[in-house]
């Protein structure tokens, strides 16, 4: 990789997974594959650098950009205006080490592995919205479509600052244990992993936005602080049955960054 006149310029390349290192100052990148060029323009700030939201792992981080119903595709419009709220969403599936995301019966919510994990909070912040009290589903089969208004299920906001909202969703009715304006620590427990609202099994979905609502926002980046990078599944559909394949060639350790989609990490304990 070169860089000419601030931009970086990365040559022909074959793989589905490439890690750059590049300047500071570069703020375009092009990219040079297959002959063709593709450039994009860098953010002027990554965002937030957040603490883990759940302890230990492994976590599986779900999301892909070319999903048709997936985060990144799909806007809202409640006021009128169009927004795109999980432009950076990620839905954390926890699993154990042969890749399996439940014990005892998978249609029961409660035998997910991650259901009623510690959910934290990412900063020290602000409850800036919150809702407790909509019901969840026993069964997995079983949960219904939900009105716009409660596909969230229950959820917490924290004013990150700076006009930055880290937005937590589909937690455990009653399990909620902050309300509007408590100041948080990061670290601190708001909640438990559950399955309210539109969910296809038990998560946590967190995303960050430009505002506390869970639909009112513009997706906004963000990175974490720091996780232990595990593998990923190429192929999604073994979630649940398989191990992950273990990425070689790059540091487990990472630092400040958004994980890949469909990657296996876990957090400090």
């Amino acid at each position: 990789m070169t860089v000419r006149d601030g931009q970086a310029v990365l040559g022909r390349f074959d793989g589905t997974f490439v890690e750059l290192d590049v300047s500071d100052h570069t703020r375009r990148l092009t990219i040079e594959a297959g002959g063709n060029t593709f450039s994009l323009d860098l953010p002027a700030e990554d965002g937030p650098m957040l603490g883990p939201p759940l302890r230990g792992g492994p976590w599986a981080a779900i999301y892909k950009a070319d999903w048709p119903r997936g985060h990144r595709r799909v806007f809202y419009a409640p006021d009128g205006v169009s927004r795109l709220p999980g432009r950076t969403a990620i839905d954390w599936v926890k699993l154990d080490d042969q890749g399996r995301i439940a014990v005892g019966d998978p249609d029961l919510a409660r035998d997910a592995l991650g259901y009623g994990a510690e959910v934290l909070a990412v900063a020290d912040a602000v409850v800036a919205a919150a809702r407790d009290g909509v019901p969840e589903a026993e069964r997995v089969s079983r949960n219904g479509k939900h009105p716009q208004d409660l596909a969230a299920g229950n959820y917490v906001s924290l004013d990150l600052g700076r006009g930055r909202f880290a937005v937590y969703e589909h937690l455990i009715p009653g399990s909620l244990r902050v309300r509007i304006g408590d100041r948080v620590r990061k670290g601190q427990v708001i909640g438990r992993l559950g399955f309210s609202g539109d969910s296809t099994g038990p998560h946590l979905h967190l995303h960050v936005a430009d505002a506390a609502a869970p639909l009112l926002g513009e997706g906004v980046g963000y990175g974490f602080e720091r996780f232990t990078l595990l593998g990923r599944y190429e192929d999604l559909g073994r979630l649940g049955s398989a191990p992950w394949t273990p990425l070689e060639g790059l540091d487990s350790e990472r630092r400040d960054e958004l994980p890949g989609s469909d990657v296996v990490v876990r957090f400090p304990a």
